[in-house]
This record gives structure tokens, sequence and C-alpha cells, in this order.
């Protein structure tokens, strides 16, 4: 029977192995989320059909945060909250009034249409 009794130095380096290993490992699980990674396109894909061809008549490189679009009254109301939203690499739905606010609803024929667009400089509407 082989046994050997880890102290001192190896004692610590094991240590030290052990917990770069769990921190790596937490890594490859999405441990570490860049800030960059927080705009997505998927954002914008996952809209319906009518309110997600909108995007892309105006923007040929959206991306936007997962609070970008907000659904309300089971999901007859959506509302898109451009402070959460770039274009390529810029800002551009923003401006000294505020951010730009679009409200679509589902109408009878089952079609987001536009109803609202507004400014505002937070979330509670016009």
């Amino acid at each position: 029977m082989l046994a050997r009794t880890i102290s001192g130095p190896a004692l610590v380096l094991a240590g030290i192995v052990t917990v770069l290993c769990c921190i790596a490992e937490a890594r490859a699980k999405g441990g570490s989320y860049r800030m960059e990674d927080r705009y997505n396109p998927q954002h914008i894909t996952s809209l319906p059909p009518d309110i997600r061809a909108a995007i892309y008549a105006s923007c040929k490189e959206p991306r936007a945060l997962h609070s970008f679009a907000e659904y309300r009254d089971n999901l007859r109301i959506v509302t898109l909250h451009f402070e959460h939203f770039l274009c390529g690499v810029s800002e551009v739905r923003c401006s000294a009034s505020g951010c730009l606010h679009e409200v679509f609803t589902l109408t009878g024929n089952g079609r987001y249409k536009l109803l609202q667009r507004y400014f505002a400089r937070d979330r509670q509407g016009p």
C-alpha cells in the first residue's frame, strides 16, 4: 500500500490548482459575461415578423439588450425601448429630449401595427 501525505508548499500549490480549475470551468459554463455580448441581434430576430421588418427597414445591423422589447396584455402590446438598442455601433434613436419608444398593437388580422411613437427620458411613457 502506497500512501503519501502532502504538506507545506505542495499542499498550497494543490489548493491553487484546484481553485483555478473551478474558475476555468465556471467561465466555460457562462460565468464570465462580457459587456459587448449583451447587445445581441437575437433580441431583434425573436420579435414578431411585422415588428422585426420595421426594425430592419431602418437599420441593417440592429442589436439590442433583452429589455429592448416589453410585452404586455398577453403579447397584444409590444413597446420598443430604443435606449436599449444599437444600430451598427451607434445609439441613433436618442436625443436631448430622450429616447425613441414605439408601441405596436396586435390587430384583428393577427398583424402588429405601429400605434404610438414618442420620445421619453424614462420607461414610463408620455
